[in-house]
């Protein structure tokens, strides 16, 4: 299973190099969206002691969004996308006073977007991808105290939703955009009942096309 997972980002980034002549002759889009993305609360297992439950904050999020467009058609078309996501900061509550009080995450995660009437007033889409997150802990715990050993992690991300462009000026659309961000874990120092975490993101925002 691990090995399948380093396997997917460098053959995503391949994909995208070697379609690279034919998207820069396309249509290109450029989005910059800003929400909340709302983590799945968690339990950890702190054997022999019962499991403690860490939820955690919505959090505001930026994402930074560029597609290019490689299938053009009357109904739908089929864009190539880049997309990069930060959360400076995503608060933490527990009863083990011992973990971090926040934690950041940037994640990049190349994909496909395939929308529908692309060229009408009203354009939805669907949109998935995979790529890497990155997690850095604050360097303070709950309780006040400094949080030991080294506090970021890498993980694979698989991102999935979908969302609307209303095409309101010329270049310009307004989008708003639902997208689940599945990704591995932040290093706690204890482990998760589950090692996959759901972030859901809802945000909206502004495209420029050209």
């Amino acid at each position: 299973m691990k090995s399948s997972k380093r396997f997917c980002f460098p053959v995503l980034l391949l994909m995208i190099f070697a379609f690279a002549p034919a998207v820069f002759a396309q249509e290109n889009e450029l989005a910059l969206l800003i929400g909340r993305m709302k983590p799945s609360d968690r339990s950890l297992s702190l054997n022999p002691a019962p499991a403690i439950d860490a939820t955690f904050d919505g959090a505001l999020t930026y994402q930074f969004n560029y597609s290019n467009r490689v299938v053009n058609g009357e109904v739908a078309s089929l864009h190539l996308e880049l997309a990069v996501t930060g959360v400076p900061r995503t608060g933490v509550r527990s009863d083990n006073f011992l973990l971090p009080r926040t934690y950041s995450s940037l994640i990049f995660t190349p994909g496909l977007k395939l929308k529908v009437f692309p060229k009408g007033g009203f354009s939805p889409y669907i949109v998935g991808g995979a790529g890497v997150g990155r997690f850095s802990l604050s360097d303070t715990n709950i309780a006040g105290g400094p949080v030991p050993g080294d506090g970021s992690n890498t993980s694979f991300v698989f991102t999935y939703g979908g969302g609307v462009d209303l095409n309101i000026l010329g270049p310009l659309s307004v989008r708003g955009e639902v997208r689940d961000y599945m990704t591995g874990t932040p290093n706690f120092g204890a482990p998760f009942l589950n090692d996959r975490q759901h972030n859901l993101f809802i945000g909206a925002g502004i495209v420029l096309r050209f």
